[in-house]
């Protein structure tokens, strides 16, 4: 388990919480009653936060920064099955059966998040019967994005694969510019060929074509996107 100073939320943090679709539809006492009963941590970029094979101890939230979520194959090669944006909680269910984690966890920026252990969830999860089936629809809907990965591994070329995972980038994490959306965040072009389950030579190749193409725009230190026309 990581360990590092435990600080309360900013209100940029507790904002980026509340916007989230799935905490927000929670009653305020569910709420204030998660809040109330996890503690606060902040961690640089890189910096492991649960490892694959481990039994968890915490359920947590992303209230700043970003966290990729990555599994390591007998082979030992690593693939991010997905980026969890502010907002986003995850864990719940490795931490509630105790079973061993099929996969890692780790900083992608410099990351706030919220820590809540075992038996705490569990006395929420008793005080307010509306909790589990609201747990059940979270999973839900990470199980969707990850089927959702694993199909577009099978069926989508390098080139489909690179764009998208920018797309997602620039949905989840970008800013706007004035003709479209700006990526500008620590990424190496072998980080994003374990988001696009490619080589980094290939992605390299793919990122050029779609320069050419005018899909994208790079500068030194972002992509853009631009808006088509």
């Amino acid at each position: 388990m990581v360990t590092g100073a435990m600080r309360v939320l900013s209100l940029q943090e507790a904002r980026a919480l509340e916007a989230n679709e799935w905490f927000g539809l929670l009653g305020d006492e569910v709420k204030a009653d998660l809040l109330q009963h996890s503690a606060v941590l902040r961690l640089p970029a890189g910096r492991t936060v649960s490892s694959q094979g481990s039994v968890p101890e915490v359920w947590c939230a992303v209230a700043a920064g970003a966290v990729q979520v990555c599994t390591r194959s007998d082979a030992g090669a690593e693939v991010v099955l997905d980026l969890l944006e502010p907002g986003q909680w995850f864990g719940d269910v490795p931490l509630l059966s105790q079973r061993r984690l099929p996969y890692s966890v780790r900083t992608w920026q410099p990351s706030t998040l919220l820590l809540m252990r075992r038996n705490a969830l569990l006395q929420v999860c008793a005080r307010h019967p509306s909790l589990p089936p609201a747990l059940a629809e979270l999973n839900w809907e990470l199980a969707q994005r990850i089927g959702q990965r694993a199909c577009d591994q099978v069926e989508t070329s390098t080139l489909q694969r690179t764009f998208g995972s920018l797309r997602a980038l620039g949905q989840r994490f970008g800013t706007r510019v004035a003709d479209g959306v700006r990526i500008e965040m620590p990424l190496t072009q072998s980080e994003l060929a374990r988001l696009a389950g490619s080589s980094r030579q290939r992605v390299n190749e793919a990122l050029a074509q779609l320069q050419l193409q005018g899909r994208i725009r790079r500068g030194p230190g972002y992509i853009d996107l631009p808006q088509p026309r």
